[in-house]
């Protein structure tokens, strides 16, 4: 099953940094397409991982991940329609902006493994989720292919 891959920036002044946020959603836009073909669940439908960064000079950051759950309200018996893993990143604006284009995926890279490797998933799909080949993966798409230092 195919799990779509989505950056989301929260609480940044979006007209003032537009190019920024747009080359880092691109970004997550990349992961996506390279873990395309990977599968971490088994019986469990999930559609969506989403990163949420967070400026938090502006906003507070959930600490653990959560499931967020849509519904089709158009067709019964009104189903699930998209199940979405979402993550919140704390990412301070300021910090953010500072980092050069050159090292802006290092720097998500860094952050993005931070929070991957220090929270656990939702018990609903803790036991199905495979999360160390998932963070192996997201690690091995940074260092690899960005070329990125994350250590």
């Amino acid at each position: 099953m195919y799990i779509e891959i989505e950056f989301v920036f929260q609480a940044y002044y979006y007209t003032y940094y537009k190019n920024v946020i747009a080359k880092a959603m691109h970004l997550g836009k990349e992961l996506s397409e390279y873990l395309a073909a990977k599968k971490y669940l088994a019986d469990f439908k999930l559609d969506k991982i989403g990163f949420q960064f967070i400026n938090t000079q502006n906003m507070k950051c959930r600490v653990r991940p959560r499931i967020l759950a849509t519904r089709d309200m158009k067709n019964p018996p009104y189903d699930f329609s998209c199940m979405t893993l979402f993550f919140e990143i704390p990412m301070p604006e300021t910090e953010f902006i500072k980092v050069s284009d050159e090292d802006r995926p290092t720097y998500i890279g860094k952050t993005l493994m931070k929070v991957l490797e220090s929270q656990n998933v939702p018990t609903k799909i803790r036991k199905q989720f495979d999360r160390e080949r998932f963070i192996a993966d997201v690690r091995n798409f940074f260092v690899n292919v960005k070329g990125c230092k994350l250590d």
